[in-house]
């Protein structure tokens, strides 16, 4: 017996009209890794000779940024021996802070909200916390910090954005 499929007429919802900071999130036990890169010029060859390395020993990495004169990425604290290896083993220099964690806010139609990042950093550095590196995405704005302080950045983020830990 065959089913049959049925249209169903969309409707329109709320979370299209949703705004501002909705959530944060934490992510813990990762290492903020750095590589400074021989030259400015042609940077982008240096750097696929780091990410060859560590994709052919199956390594995920994260929050991958390239510029002239260096690459940072987030991996996961139990690949960091793996991850020094591979880039010692290619003759790549590395640097890298162990102990590190990610909050994370929420944010639905961010786009339309200007000065989210702005108030997340400026939170932070309220409270002496150092921010390794930012990122984004359409529906969310992210700092790496110190594992150590993690606790008093979510704490320093939800009270900008009058989050409780269910919620606005």
């Amino acid at each position: 017996m065959s089913q049959a499929v049925r249209s169903i007429r969309a409707r329109r919802l709320g979370f299209e009209r949703e705004r501002g900071a909705v959530a944060v999130e934490a992510e813990e036990g990762l290492c903020f890794v750095r590589v400074p890169l021989e030259t400015a010029e042609g940077h982008e060859a240096a750097a696929l000779g780091v990410l060859r390395p560590l994709a052919e020993r199956g390594l995920c990495i994260r929050f991958l940024r390239i510029f002239p004169g260096c690459l940072s990425f987030l991996a996961a604290g139990e690949d960091l021996p793996a991850a020094r290896a591979a880039l010692v083993d290619a003759g790549v220099p590395v640097e890298a802070s162990v102990g590190c964690a990610v909050v994370t806010v929420f944010a639905p139609n961010m786009r339309s909200i200007p000065g989210l990042m702005a108030r997340m950093g400026e939170a932070l550095y309220a409270r002496a916390i150092d921010v390794y590196q930012t990122a984004d995405s359409h529906s969310s704005v992210s700092c790496v910090v110190a594992a150590e302080q993690l606790a008093d950045a979510i704490d320093a983020v939800r009270g900008e954005f009058g989050l409780t830990e269910e919620g606005p």
